[in-house]
């Protein structure tokens, strides 16, 4: 077993900037036009990436993925985080990007277009997952070191007419219905 080889047990919990390598590298050994794909949406763009209590900045150059410590200097594109629970989701598909983002599950910063960059990148990586025995390998991994840590809670979902009180509520509030006479 290789301590290179991310998909197999080590000693060692994989990183958070282990693991985005890991999972880069796997998308393009198996999936080179995925990656392509993915390279072309995402550009240059500098993300900063946050789950749980770590951090990095990840982007892409001419060679390769770099992913590298965030410093106070560090200019990016968008930010983005969340914490384990809400990848394990992802994962298993019991969420989908939007409801997270919905519910404040993924938290992300940025230009909008560069925003509908990075969750389209996310959207990439996780079509290709199931068609990806490594990517799954990956992903067990990241259940089993990642176990125990924060997992939001999902507040309880208002029924329709809670939603429709609170919506006209909010519009009043804002100065957005219509006049009646």
């Amino acid at each position: 077993m290789s301590a290179d080889d991310p998909t197999q047990a080590a000693a060692e919990p994989l990183t958070l900037a282990r693991y985005i390598t890991a999972l880069i590298d796997t998308l393009g050994a198996h999936h080179l036009a995925a990656l392509s794909r993915m390279r072309l949406v995402v550009g240059a763009l500098r993300a900063r990436i946050a789950l749980d209590e770590e951090s990095c900045v990840a982007y892409f150059t001419e060679d390769g993925l770099v992913v590298q410590p965030v410093e106070e200097t560090t200019v990016v594109d968008g930010e983005g985080s969340t914490d384990s629970g809400t990848v394990i989701a992802l994962l298993d598909g019991d969420l989908e990007v939007t409801e997270a983002i919905l519910d404040g599950r993924l938290l992300a910063t940025g230009k909008a277009e560069d925003i509908v960059k990075m969750f389209t990148a996310i959207e990439i990586l996780l079509d290709a997952a199931p068609r990806t025995p490594a990517l799954q390998l990956l992903a067990q991994r990241f259940r089993r070191e990642r176990v125990g840590t924060s997992f939001f809670t999902r507040p309880n979902r208002a029924t329709s007419s809670d939603t429709r009180a609170a919506e006209h509520a909010l519009l009043k509030r804002l100065g957005l219905l219509p006049e009646t006479s």
